[in-house]
């Protein structure tokens, strides 16, 4: 797969974008998951944005098939493992628990070509997989030999834009910082090792006192940037204000942004963060014996 990177300094950062696309393939009619064109990218860590560009085009006989009648083309996403699809509609057994999955449906723009393009905002690093079909053949019958058969063609692309500064935070040690009047964001992530079980945010807001003391808005997500669904707690009146995130997933990164409201004029806030990540030793003392907890960073 083609890689293509180009570097950019934003407002904030530096950040990285990649481009990597996919060969076109011939699309077919759905009948089963095996009828279905499967793609496969990588989304790198501190990718803030990723974006599909979806190019759909036709050939007959070699040529552009601007006389093929125009066919949907339905496009599944999901991260971690291939899309599970139902376009038949049927239903699954009691208790079945099924992922959910991003599709999109591409009409035709021009007579021989389409475009669509599919955005996500901080994705899930790690493997992605796109599947695609045209509709359901409904019993059509023709002759082969009498004409060129009309082909639909898929090529992906992929374009991601990763950050490339995004601040370590080290457990247990308190950080200075400082958020501008132009910039109403920052963001930090921990690692998490084995065995930790819960993480934990503070934040103390430096100077000022009354109901704007700290006007700032904490958020933690594991894996990726946080969203604005993401876990959260609103400062508000207070100084201090804490967030913690249970079970988080071994061997990843945690992200911790802090950011001000979108609305209303920009003012330069100092606040102190500090991570803490709670853990438990492995089993390893004798069986009559309980294992003892462990607090990393945090006494």
């Amino acid at each position: 797969m083609p890689t293509v990177r180009t570097c950019f300094v934003r407002l904030g950062g530096l950040f990285l974008t990649d481009y990597s696309t996919c060969s076109p393939r011939k699309l077919s009619p759905f009948r089963s998951f095996a009828s279905t064109e499967l793609f496969h990218f990588h989304v790198p860590e501190d990718t803030f944005l990723a974006v599909w560009n979806l190019i759909i085009f036709k050939e007959q006989g070699g040529t552009f098939g601007d006389h093929c009648p125009d066919q949907s083309v339905t496009v599944y996403f999901r991260s971690g493992a291939p899309p599970v699809i139902n376009p038949l509609h049927t239903h699954f057994p009691g208790d079945t628990a099924v992922p959910g999955v991003f599709s999109l449906t591409l009409s035709w723009t021009l007579p021989n070509r389409t475009s669509g393009i599919f955005n996500v905002s901080s994705p899930l690093p790690g493997d992605w997989f796109l599947a695609a079909h045209l509709p359901q053949a409904h019993g059509h019958i023709s002759v082969k030999g009498l004409q060129d058969e009309c082909q639909y063609l898929l090529q992906p692309q992929l374009i991601v834009r990763r950050l490339l500064d995004v601040a370590v935070l080290v457990p247990g040690r308190p950080s200075e910082q400082t958020l501008s009047a132009h910039n109403r964001s920052a963001l930090y992530k921990v690692f998490v090792p084995s065995f930790t079980y819960r993480v934990s945010a503070q934040l103390v807001c430096v100077g000022g006192r009354g109901a704007s003391t700290c006007p700032l808005t904490l958020r933690l997500r594991p894996k990726a940037p946080p969203l604005h669904n993401s876990s959260s707690v609103a400062c508000g009146g207070a100084s201090v204000c804490q967030l913690e995130l249970a079970l988080p997933p071994w061997g990843h990164w945690v992200y911790v942004r802090v950011e001000t409201p979108s609305r209303g004029p920009g003012r330069t806030v100092r606040f102190q963060l500090c991570v803490w990540l709670q853990g438990q030793k492995p089993c390893t003392c004798p069986s009559h014996l309980a294992c003892a907890d462990i607090v990393t960073g945090k006494s």
